[in-house]
């Protein structure tokens, strides 16, 4: 996305109105002047604030899904795929924990499971479920319906982003994410 762009403003001073006050408490306008642009220009793109948050929600995990799906891509064994998801997902939180914090505020704000956010996480999981059944058929990880791989896999990284998108430069400790990898590994070997 050119960073210049309506789109580009409008999204990053979404971030930073949501972030400061909390999606309820936010208004358009309030939006509006923080990216610095015209209510016709604003409204053209987003004609509301479910909608902007909706497209801020899908942009914001297309970057976190491009991330994460690097460990898959290619001759990942799966063992290697498993650990670089999770290193891949912690890596992503500790350089965005603004993002990070973002995709957990809007989530609970409650969006709807409608929207641009839905079309985003269900590529990624396509990815991910692909590469998934690739690894299972040639014997190299447990055959799990896909919630539950998902969850045991991402679920320990999950429950700790909340802590490191709250600090302002998170540090994950090597041992802390070796063991949620190995943990990941463990629980998906065959």
């Amino acid at each position: 996305m050119d960073p210049t762009s309506t789109k580009s403003r409008v999204l990053e001073a979404a971030t930073q109105v949501f972030l400061r006050q909390g999606f309820a408490a936010t208004s358009m306008d309030q939006v509006r002047q923080e990216a610095g642009v015209s209510n016709g220009s604003l409204y053209h793109h987003y004609p509301t604030k479910a909608l902007l948050a909706d497209a801020l929600y899908a942009h914001t995990l297309r970057d976190f899904h491009a991330t994460l799906m690097t460990a898959i891509h290619g001759r990942a064994t799966a063992q290697s795929g498993v650990k670089g998801l999770v290193r891949n997902y912690i890596q992503w939180v500790v350089d965005n924990p603004l993002s990070a914090r973002l995709l957990h505020e809007l989530r609970r704000s409650g969006l709807a499971d409608v929207g641009e956010w839905t079309t985003a996480n269900a590529e990624g999981f396509d990815v991910l479920a692909t590469w998934l059944r690739q690894k299972v058929d040639a014997g190299e990880m447990r055959d799990l319906p896909f919630p539950i791989w998902t969850a045991v896999v991402f679920s320990p990284a999950i429950s700790l982003t909340p802590h490191w998108a709250r600090q302002s430069k998170p540090e994950v400790v090597p041992k802390v994410r070796a063991a949620l990898e190995h943990a990941a590994w463990m629980a998906v070997a065959p």
